[in-house]
């Protein structure tokens, strides 16, 4: 029953509004059953003699329940790694916001990670720490920092990016995981997004 249930990291498959279909699998949002609990209900229930209905104990829940393998968020940032480019859909689906921008250099160690996720917290302004094999990490400012792996890797404005989209992230300006934003669309974005808000990073 738990594993029927549990949806964080599973493969789904959606249609996007532009009628793009889009399978992704990863990431932390999503149902996610209390096992345990869930043991000692369903074990006291019948011991009990208990009848009717029980509530499936969670340690994390999501926007709706839509069963195994479906889309169960509704306004979202979609990532698209393979175009390049972000949009904003509320919660009827409409685009709010959008821009080009540059993802991980595509390699084990740099890529941006693809699944579902949510926004952790918010910062304005954060310095970001890169250590690339050093002890001491090349700091960073950024004005608008919206993480969702973690602190780690997030949405933020790049200022010193040439330009944003097409093969950049492949052709020497990839970022080590996090996604570029150009500087105005990052402070449009940081005004709209609200933590616990839904990131779907795929291909």
């Amino acid at each position: 029953l738990a594993a029927g249930f549990n949806t964080v990291g599973s493969k789904r498959t959606f249609t996007r509004p532009d009628g793009k279909v889009v399978t992704v699998a990863g990431g932390t949002y999503g149902w996610s059953v209390d096992h345990d609990t869930l043991l000692t209900v369903v074990r006291d229930g019948v011991a009990g003699g208990q009848t009717g209905e029980v509530e499936i104990p969670v340690f994390q829940s999501a926007a709706f329940y839509a069963g195994a393998g479906q889309r169960d968020w509704a306004g979202y940032v979609d990532v698209d790694l393979s175009e390049q480019y972000a949009r904003f859909y509320d919660n009827d689906d409409n685009v709010i916001w959008e821009t080009a921008i540059i993802t991980g250099v595509p390699n084990a160690e740099k890529a941006t990670p693809a699944g579902v996720y949510y926004v952790t917290t918010k910062a304005s302004p954060t310095t970001l720490n890169t250590y690339e094999g050093k002890k001491e990490p090349k700091k960073t400012v950024v004005q608008y920092w919206m993480p969702f792996v973690g602190n780690v890797i997030g949405l933020h404005d790049a200022w010193w990016q040439p330009g944003f989209g097409g093969t950049m992230y492949r052709d020497g300006y990839g970022s080590h995981g996090c996604v570029n934003l150009p500087s105005a669309k990052a402070q449009e974005l940081y005004g709209m997004l609200g933590i616990g808000d839904v990131v779907v990073v795929h291909w």
